[in-house]
């Protein structure tokens, strides 16, 4: 049979069952004994007590200070989170951050040298830290929080010089102040008079605030910087970054070529898409009027011809792809709507900054709720992505995102030919969200493609830390990306501005062939699932690899495989048993199997380390037949045996102790694909556990969760594979016949 009749196979979710699996549990091996860890605090206490005392009242709004506890990397699950320790000192928790640090004792003979840890901001008024440092040396096991003990790690006062980040030099400079707002409004007040009173202007029609952080403009003298982060809710000041520019722009030595725009109506009628950028071109918005339209925000002020020419690039490729001289434009897939968020005032000094862009983005998308199915941001900060601290672009943006009902790609940035030991090559806000599909450039659009040299690179933070998700053909000066310019000819450019829209094109005739029977994130899993690499690739160049731009490769199988699409929601407190379909099917020789699993959670933008409010953990049970020999006197074993699939090592290409203990299961996109012999697989099925928190603890009241999962198996030797499975399972799962077919230009 022709791969074109081979549809993917979906419903998915009518095989899967719930399943309660008993957890490893134990009590661990304390790294300090209670007397040793009361010793170690005490010291702590002492300084920070001492340092807090010396801070001015005025510093110290409502009285309190914010002080630092660092955990030991073997405490940081949700169930070892110290609250009941914060709870009877008088403390709370305002803010985290990642740290990577060697323990003083481990605890356990087999460890790294160092670990990635978690910095807790903890606050509370400043008798609280002197009643703590009196009382801790007296505290016994019956103590409310002297379990707690031995889980710190380090005890240390928020010094002003660490808040820190790139000062610009120069008189009267732009800084970002960003603040644990704790939930009070008069933290943020307290702290616009304590700026007042030390020379600095807040800049307060522009503030910002998400969730439990506040974002501030503020215009002060370098030398004054410190003293402004002296206030103890100041989490980070860093010089404001400016919007990233739009290059590598149109290469002007080009004569263009011809283009002869297509007269048909959108594929998918009923989807919709929209794009935030620089505006269309008065002539360009006539001759794209059939499938794009103009939208500009009240307020907005003169557009910009270059801000334009770049808005017109990434439309058109959105709704064409790379044009090439000689071919007929693709069809657009569905209707566009322009959002023009740059005016003449963007980038200068009358508007230094770029919260009103952002103003714009969200602002129009929270007055569409569930207007676009798919969304383009070729836009941000130029600011490579930080480890402990996330921006205000990130966390409105994921915020928006979290319900997982629209496809949102995101440019990764063209700063990736920056110096890498310092990290300027990495990928750029929003681009580390972990609700969009963040992109970067491939440098051509056959076979022997590599990551473009502009393109920005990964990691992402943990949770989120395969960034980019993938690449897409952006242009290089070998083989340029073809555009659409304001003189309505072809031009030839590059950069990851027009490789994110052409991602979202390939989503988006996902869309336009299947209809709503894939959600959008069934979608993301598909594109990720389907992504290309080869073993020279690396994870940090290209995420998971290159998206296919081909509509019917997304949408179909070869007669040797199989691939199946689950759809729904993870239980709370259960596993949902997902089986790889090939009961009754005869495998030979070496099997490719192959898995990605999407969700889109709530963010804590205060608590990177902890930012993903979900996660998940997957166990892969190959054979159904084998199970793990029961210790002396144990019950046999009730589920077959598991093998590493979705590990750490096979995720992140290095031991799970180099990042976090229990990193990997807040990872809200995990893929992998691997070769085994089909005699190792016997009704092989994969257990999927839904993990949920707050603010790194535990939540109250968890409600279930949606997903997408994909699977696949290829078997070479069994030719009709896919026919077997869909016989075996015809009342089972469905072909996800097209509804409409898209023609591949040539």
């Amino acid at each position: 049979m022709a791969r074109e009749h081979n549809f993917l196979l979906g419903q998915g979710e009518r095989l899967v069952s719930k399943v309660q699996v008993p957890k490893a549990s134990g009590p661990k091996n304390l790294p300090y004994d209670l007397a040793t860890a009361k010793t170690r605090i005490a010291q702590r206490l002492a300084n920070v007590t001492a340092q807090i005392t010396q801070l001015p009242d005025d510093a110290c709004p409502r009285g309190e200070a914010v002080a630092v506890v660092t955990l030991h990397p073997r405490f940081l699950s949700k169930s070892d989170y110290p609250s009941d320790l914060f709870t009877a000192v008088g403390l709370r928790a305002v803010g985290s951050r990642s740290r990577t640090i060697t323990p003083e004792k481990w605890g356990v003979d087999r460890h790294g040298e160092d670990a990635v840890t978690e910095e807790i901001f903890v606050a509370g008024a400043k008798t609280a830290f002197d009643r703590w440092a009196t009382s801790v040396k007296r505290w016994t096991d019956s103590t409310k929080g002297a379990e707690s003990l031995s889980h710190i790690e380090d005890l240390n006062a928020f010094d002003a010089k660490s808040k820190l980040r790139g000062i610009p030099e120069g008189k009267g400079v732009l800084l970002e102040v960003v603040l644990h707002n704790s939930g009070v409004d008069s933290i943020v007040l307290d702290f616009i008079k304590y700026a007042k009173a030390h020379n600095a202007e807040p800049l307060i029609a522009r503030r910002r605030d998400v969730q439990g952080l506040t974002f501030l403009p503020v215009r002060v003298d370098p030398k004054n910087a410190e003293d402004i982060a002296r206030f103890s809710f100041v989490r980070v000041a860093r010089g404001m970054p400016s919007l990233r520019p739009f290059r590598p722009s149109i290469l002007r030595g080009a004569q263009g070529f011809d283009v002869r725009l297509p007269k048909d109506a959108p594929v998918d009628g009923a989807a919709r898409a929209v794009i935030f950028d620089g505006g269309i071109p008065t002539a360009a918005q006539k001759a794209l009027l059939p499938w794009a339209t103009l939208v500009e925000p009240a307020g907005l002020g003169a557009s910009v011809g270059a801000f334009e020419e770049h808005g017109l690039g990434v439309t058109t490729a959105f709704l064409f792809g790379p044009l090439a001289s000689g071919q007929a434009p693709a069809p657009p897939l569905c209707a566009v709507d322009h959002v023009r968020v740059l005016d003449n005032k963007t980038g200068t000094a009358t508007d230094p900054d770029y919260f009103d862009v952002l103003d714009r983005i969200v602002g129009h998308l929270d007055k569409n709720p569930g207007l676009y199915s798919y969304v383009n941001i070729s836009l941000g900060p130029s600011l490579a992505v930080d480890d402990d601290e996330v921006t205000l672009w990130t966390a409105a943006l994921d915020k928006r995102f979290a319900h997982g009902k629209c496809v949102a790609t995101v440019a990764a940035g063209n700063d990736g030919a920056l110096d890498e030991a310092t990290g300027l090559n990495r990928i750029q806000p929003p681009a580390d969200g972990v609700n969009v599909l963040s992109v970067g450039a491939a440098d051509r659009s056959g076979n022997d493609w590599a990551r473009a040299g502009y393109s920005c690179v990964g990691p992402g933070r943990s949770p989120g830390i395969v960034k980019p998700d993938g690449l897409a053909f952006g242009g290089s000066d070998d083989e340029p990306f073809g555009i659409l310019t304001p003189q309505l000819r072809g031009g030839h450019t590059h950069g990851t501005s027009f490789a994110a829209p052409f991602a979202l094109r390939s989503a988006a005739s996902i869309g336009a062939q299947l209809g709503t029977r894939l959600g959008p994130l069934a979608i993301r899993a598909l594109l990720i699932h389907r992504a290309h690499t080869e073993e020279h690739h690396e994870l940090k160049h290209v995420g998971w690899g290159r998206f296919e731009a081909d509509p019917l490769q997304l949408v179909t199988c070869d007669d040797d495989e199989t691939l199946v699409v689950f759809q729904g929601e993870l239980p709370v407190g259960e596993h949902l048993r997902a089986p790889v379909p090939i009961s009754n099917v005869t495998l030979e020789g070496d099997v490719h199997l192959a898995a990605s699993l999407v969700i889109a959670p709530e963010v804590d933008p205060e608590h990177p380390g902890t930012y993903t409010r979900s996660g998940l953990e997957v166990a892969f049970r190959p054979h159904s037949a084998k199970f793990t020999k029961p210790k002396e006197g144990a019950k046999p074993a009730k589920h077959a045996k598991t093998r590493s699939f979705f590990s750490p090592a096979n995720l992140y290409g290095q031991s799970e102790t180099v990042l976090r203990d229990d990193g990997h299961k807040w990872e809200p996109c995990l893929h992998h694909e691997e070769r085994l012999r089909a005699s190792s697989l016997a009704d092989p099925c994969f257990d999927i556990y839904y993990h949920h928190r707050e603010s790194g603890m535990k939540v109250a009241d968890p409600q279930p969760i949606p997903y997408a999962f994909v699977v696949s198996l290829k078997a070479p030797k069994v030719k009709d594979l896919y026919n077997r499975v869909v016989r075996a399972y015809a009342q089972q799962l469905v072909p996800l016949r097209p509804q409409t077919r898209i023609q591949v230009r040539t």
